[in-house]
């Protein structure tokens, strides 16, 4: 591999026509369309706009700043998919429904990391504990509840014999997220259906806190 490969730049895709008055939409815009959030530059943002590097940085105080926000749009797009999984606010019917809450739990995660891969790094990356803490702003409920939620109907319907604690979700956090991760990187047995691998996935959780 070339040096200038390795050292090349990743390319932004065509930036859409935008009024000047929402040019802080269009940098978010474009950081979301990205192929490698992490490695954008807000004078890279604006280029690809066709605007000054001041004029972006009149919207965000640098880099880090569109990121935060960028990530806040990650966790709350993440957050609507899990509560599309279950309603958090009601208990499991029965074990079944219990069972299905984490499986289309791990569904859900693993569909997002598959349909924004880019986005997905950013929130789970390298900075992802600085990235995570925007997705608490106001107190609002938001995507790190569901999990132990989930292992609490769980509790809640016998299917496990102990109250989950925080341990536990992170052994269950562990295991769906690193099917994902391994999904990312293309290894094999991770690239079942994701229907598939959830249940193998939620079935294995339940039957190692039992």
């Amino acid at each position: 591999m070339s040096h200038q490969t390795m050292t090349a730049k990743p390319q932004l895709a065509p930036a859409r026509s935008f009024h000047h008055g929402n040019l802080r939409q269009a940098l978010i815009d474009a950081a979301l369309s990205a192929p490698d959030i992490e490695r954008l530059s807000l004078r890279q943002l604006a280029s690809g706009l066709g605007v000054t590097a001041a004029a972006a940085y009149r919207h965000f105080a640098n880099r880090e700043d569109l990121l935060f926000e960028v990530a806040r749009i990650g966790f709350d797009r993440l957050k609507h998919r899990f509560e599309a999984a279950f309603d958090i606010s009601a208990p499991p019917s029965d074990a079944t429904e219990a069972r299905q809450r984490l499986i289309r739990l791990g569904q859900a995660y693993l569909q997002f990391a598959d349909d924004m891969p880019a986005l997905w790094r950013l929130m789970f990356g390298s900075q992802a504990e600085v990235y995570r803490n925007t997705a608490n702003f106001h107190g609002a409920r938001n995507s790190y509840e569901f999990l132990p939620a989930a292992l609490t109907g769980l509790y809640q319907q016998d299917l496990i014999t102990t109250k989950p604690d925080e341990h536990d979700a992170l052994f269950a956090w562990s295991a769906i997220h690193g099917a994902a991760t391994l999904r990312s990187g293309r290894v094999p047995a991770a690239l079942a259906p994701i229907s598939d691998l959830a249940m193998g996935v939620a079935d294995r959780i339940i039957l190692a806190l039992k």
